[in-house]
């Protein structure tokens, strides 16, 4: 299949699984900032999970079909049109060639992912064909997507073994999270404060982390914000030294010096994907299995 790009979007990228192996040597996970949404996508039509897809941030591309295949959307409700008439996105759309697939900004969410039938035919860096900034350095530029490019796929010569994924849930304004390491430090207001009331995404939010619009107090305040760094992940909730709770994504680096108050789940972080700043969210706090 091929696709040439008429527009880009306001930000639209490859992504996958990202490079999780390389964490320890300072690289950031990265990848599709909702995995859920990307697995099913690419179960639509096909292709293996972790198969990259095209993530659509608020805004997508005008895109002209070259050699048939079928697309398919999940994540963010965006508006599909295939030569201006409306599609239902949420199936395999097939295309043929001189087709144009356009998108309206999504009525929820805010992250977009489009599948492409067949083996994706792009450059990868440490296994992986993700986009990955770093301040405003691209380590991978053609993994950014811009008019007059063109997207080839090829069969992937063998059929995947059929996948059951299921639908993703709608986006949960109800984010889920474990006691971090220093979850301690919290003074019972800052408590109150993360887990009573709604919280606020705030600019400037990126895939690298959500800010929120918090001031939390911590314990032994003339110290405890300072630490040895540490190990972080996707999903922990830092808390920086003026008490903005500071949720990282998959771009985020993979060592902070800040505490580590708590641990999001895997599903939630997905959720965190789709919210755009000024959305609200509210945060409960699982206990940890005890067998």
């Amino acid at each position: 299949m091929r696709l040439r790009f008429v527009t880009s979007g306001l930000r639209t990228t490859t992504q996958d699984a990202g490079r999780p192996e390389y964490t320890h040597i300072g690289v950031p996970i990265g990848g599709a900032l909702d995995k859920a949404a990307m697995r099913y996508a690419n179960s639509l039509v096909g292709n293996a999970l972790q198969t990259p897809v095209l993530e659509l941030t608020m805004t997508g591309p005008r895109l002209i079909c070259e050699s048939a295949g079928k697309v398919a959307l999940a994540g963010a409700q965006f508006t599909a049109r295939v030569n201006n008439q409306l599609v239902d996105s949420r199936q395999a759309i097939a295309l043929t060639a001189g087709d144009e697939l356009s998108f309206e900004s999504p009525t929820t969410g805010y992250r977009g992912y489009l599948a492409v039938e067949g083996a994706w035919q792009v450059k990868t860096w440490l296994g992986s064909a993700s986009a990955l900034r770093i301040g405003s350095y691209e380590l991978l530029a053609s993994a950014v997507w811009r008019a007059k490019d063109v997207l080839e796929t090829r069969s992937a010569g063998v059929t995947p073994w059929p996948a059951i994924v299921l639908s993703p849930t709608p986006s949960n304004a109800i984010i889920r999270a474990y006691r971090g390491p220093e979850y301690d430090r919290l003074e019972p207001s800052a408590v109150a404060q993360l887990i009573e009331r709604p919280i606020s995404v705030v600019a400037p939010s990126n895939r690298i982390g959500l800010r929120t619009n918090t001031a939390l107090s911590l314990r032994h305040s003339a110290h405890a914000t300072e630490m040895v760094s540490s190990g972080v992940q996707p999903g922990t909730v830092q808390v920086t030294h003026d008490g903005q709770a500071i949720i990282l994504l998959a771009d985020a680096q993979t060592i902070g010096g800040y505490p580590r108050v708590l641990q999001c789940t895997s599903r939630s972080i997905d959720d965190l994907a789709q919210l755009r700043v000024g959305d609200q969210f509210s945060l409960t706090v699982l206990d940890y299995p005890t067998n």
